[in-house]
């Protein structure tokens, strides 16, 4: 028997390993709670296996379940307190990777499509329509300072909070304008390195002596490495920065607004996810449902899970200048900034359907439709917040990330969001009589 004992305890230890290894490092997985589940069916199988021989079978099923037991808490003892990922995430491989929260949503005040102005009858067509778009969990729709639409699919509620990516850079952004206001950071022509003194005796590229807040903002911080889940760490001490690049070339990379968010913590003398309670979402009414830590800082460019309600309310936020309830929260100039294309073409841009990528500014997206621009916060996997300013609406879409993307349905679901009287009832969406009201 002493053999099966230490055989369950080495075994059990390995899996430990294992899951430790795989959640720390790998966090963007599509299932971030799957291994625990992978390793404890391994486990059992293992133990089905030993029951076949006959002897000790009850000493051997109880180790086995013992040794299962054990992985699972340990398991969850460590992603609770690394903040890896929601503890009460949804099952992997099910329909959703989501959670239902705890605090009460946003509270919108309601109005009535017809009372907003728009085609009761557009938009009872278009949300019949929708209920065929796969991914689909939420569509919230703010006009004006008020709920006109809400749709949730697949069993999502007003209460469900997903992970909504790159989303989390623009809030990221967000905190930033916070922090210069605050005066912990001067301005965003701040330089990078002198916040981190840790890295100043290794051999750094000079060029990034010159990487400043703004070049991390605006995606043209001349990295040459591809976007991926890079640590602060591994930005400063290890990704290449080209001279010919900084601050001309636009490059997506993630890594730039995990080192804002590290900037944020060590000037603040605060966590990120404490300074953004106190002088954003407290002030706003909301609350951030998971943000997950990367390497002792929380992400600033991913990973954090909202419901529709409260993503609303901070695209709100942005679409009055930065003022919420008649109180100037947020500087209008950074709100300005942030709307500012600092990329007028790059070969990354796109063209999707209806829209297309024009620019981008200090975190934000600014698409094109019918030479009308709208801002847009956006996340991996169809995650949006959708500003647009000339008809004082807010849209937040959220899809379930993890599944199978079908890029020319979705694309023109997304452009069905619009209106023109002359096109058939699929292409139709809202406000009699504009061209776009969102997509």
């Amino acid at each position: 028997m002493r053999k099966f004992c230490i055989t369950f305890i080495l075994l059990t230890a390995l899996f430990i390993a294992i899951s430790y290894k795989i959640k720390d490092d790998y966090f963007y997985l599509p299932y971030p709670n799957a291994i625990e589940y992978v390793l404890v069916l391994l486990v059992l199988l293992f133990t089905a296996v030993l029951l076949i021989w006959k002897r000790h079978r009850k000493e051997k099923a109880v180790l086995g379940v013992a040794s299962a037991a054990i992985l699972m808490l340990v398991v969850n003892s460590m992603n609770y307190f690394f903040e890896w990922h929601p503890l009460n995430l949804s099952l992997p491989f099910t329909e959703s990777q989501s959670f239902e929260v705890s605090h009460e949503p946003y509270t919108w005040q309601t109005a009535t499509p017809v009372s907003a102005g728009y085609n009761q009858d557009d938009i009872e067509q278009y949300l019949k329509e929708i209920d065929d778009w796969e991914r689909l969990r939420g569509l919230v729709v703010i006009k004006e300072g008020k709920l006109v639409v809400e749709k949730y699919l697949k069993g999502a509620t007003k209460y469900s909070a997903f992970n909504v990516h790159s989303v989390t850079k623009s809030i990221t952004s967000a905190m930033t304008g916070l922090a210069i206001q605050e005066n912990y950071i001067r301005s965003e022509d701040d330089c990078v390195l002198p916040l981190f003194s840790e890295y100043h005796k290794s051999t750094l590229n000079p060029s990034k002596g010159k990487l400043t807040v703004a070049h991390l903002l605006s995606m043209r911080g001349g990295f040459t490495g591809w976007d991926g889940p890079q640590n602060v760490e591994q930005v400063i001490l290890h990704e290449e920065v080209s001279e010919n690049k900084l601050g001309k070339e636009f490059k997506y990379f993630t890594g730039s607004q995990m080192v804002l968010s590290a900037m944020i913590t060590k000037s603040s003398k605060t966590t990120t996810k404490e300074f953004a309670q106190e002088k954003l979402f407290k002030p706003l009414g909301i609350q951030c449902g998971f943000w997950r830590k990367v390497n002792g800082y929380y992400s600033g460019g991913d990973e954090t899970y909202f419901t529709a309600r409260d993503l609303a309310r901070f695209g709100e936020l942005y679409l009055n200048k930065g003022k919420i309830d008649g109180v100037q929260l947020l500087d209008s100039s950074w709100v300005e900034k942030s709307f500012t294309n600092y990329t007028s073409e790059s070969k990354a841009f796109r063209t999707l359907g209806c829209y297309q990528e024009v620019g981008y500014g200090f975190s934000w997206w600014l698409l094109k439709h019918n030479d009308k621009l709208i801002y847009t916060a956006r996340g991996k996997g169809g995650q949006h917040i959708l500003i647009i300013p000339e008809q004082k609406v807010v849209a937040v879409i959220l899809q379930e990330w993890n599944m199978r993307k079908d890029s020319k349905s979705e694309n023109a679901y997304l452009c069905g969001l619009r209106l023109n009287a002359k096109e058939s009832p699929r292409t139709r969406g809202f406000s009699q009589g504009m061209n776009l009201v969102f997509f």
